[in-house]
C-alpha cells in the first residue's frame, strides 16, 4: 500500500448475513438492528463484515478480533468523535474508508489517510434538481459542469460529488466539511477539455475507479509530507470474493 490505496470491491448481495453475530461488534449490532427495512439492513451488515474480513486479513487477525473507533472530528470547532474510523487499542498504521451505494460497497486501505466514495447513478433524490446540486460546489466545479454538454452534466456531476465526498472522508469531516469548499474536479474521463486537469488541495491526490456499470467511485489519498497534489499511484483494485 505504501504511496497509494488498496480497493476492494464489493457485490453486497454475495456476502451472507448470517455471520454478523460471529463478527460484528456491538455498536455495529446496534445499528443493524435499527433499520426498519430488511434488505438496506443486511446490506448495511455485509459492508462491515466485509471491512472487517479485510481489515482482518491485512493484520493476520479474524475478523471480529478487528478493533474499530472513531478519531474527533476534522471540523475546527468540534472536538467530538466524528471523524474518519479508525483502528483501536494501538493497532498498526493501517488507515481505511468503507462507502456503500445500494447493492455495492468499496473498502479502501492506505499507510496515509485515505477516503472513498461510491454512489449509485439513482443516487439522487428526486426532490434535488440537478442545477440546486451543482449550485452547491466550488466556483472552478461548477464551470467544469456548465462546460459540458448538457447530456453529460449529470455524470459529470456525479464524477465531481464522489471525489468530493472522498477528500471529505479523508479529512475527517464528512459532508459537514463543506460541498463549496476545495476544488476537486471531475472525473479525468469527462474533463478531458485540453487545459488539463483542475488543480486540487495541496497534500492530497485522487483517482476514479473503474466500477461495474451503474456506479461512479473514487479515492483520495494523502501525499506523504504534504507533497504537492498530483496523480497519486494507480489504487489496486480486487473484488472481494464470496464470504461463506
Amino acid at each position: 500500500m505504501q504511496g497509494g490505496a488498496a480497493v476492494w470491491i464489493v457485490p453486497l448481495d454475495t456476502v451472507p448475513d448470517g455471520r454478523a453475530d460471529r463478527v460484528l461488534d456491538r455498536r455495529e449490532s446496534a445499528r443493524a438492528a435499527a433499520f426498519h427495512d430488511d434488505r438496506a439492513r443486511r446490506r448495511y451488515v455485509a459492508s462491515h463484515i466485509a471491512l472487517r474480513t479485510v481489515l482482518g486479513g491485512c493484520l493476520g487477525i479474524a475478523p471480529r478480533a478487528v478493533r474499530l473507533t472513531r478519531e474527533t472530528c476534522g471540523l475546527p470547532h468540534c472536538s467530538r468523535p466524528h471523524g474518519r474510523p479508525a483502528l483501536a487499542g494501538g493497532a498498526p498504521a493501517v488507515e481505511f474508508s468503507l462507502s456503500r451505494s445500494g447493492g455495492l460497497a468499496v473498502v479502501a486501505l492506505a499507510a496515509v489517510p485515505v477516503g472513498v466514495d461510491v454512489e449509485s447513478r439513482a443516487f439522487r433524490h428526486p426532490d434535488s434538481p440537478l442545477d440546486g446540486m451543482i449550485r452547491r460546489l466550488h466556483p472552478a466545479e461548477r464551470a467544469a459542469l456548465a462546460e459540458l454538454p448538457p447530456a453529460q452534466r449529470e455524470e459529470g456531476f456525479l464524477s465531481c460529488w464522489v471525489r468530493k465526498e472522498a477528500y471529505l472522508k479523508g479529512i475527517g469531516t464528512g459532508l459537514p466539511g463543506g460541498l463549496s469548499g476545495p476544488c476537486v474536479g471531475l472525473a479525468a474521463d469527462l474533463a478531458a477539455d485540453g487545459r488539463g486537469p483542475a488543480p486540487t488541495p495541496r497534500g492530497w491526490a485522487f483517482a476514479d475507479l473503474d466500477l461495474p456499470p451503474g456506479h461512479r467511485a473514487a479515492v483520495a489519498v494523502a501525499v506523504p509530507d504534504g507533497g504537492s497534489s498530483g496523480p497519486p499511484p494507480a489504487p489496486t483494485v480486487r473484488t472481494l470474493r464470496p464470504l461463506s
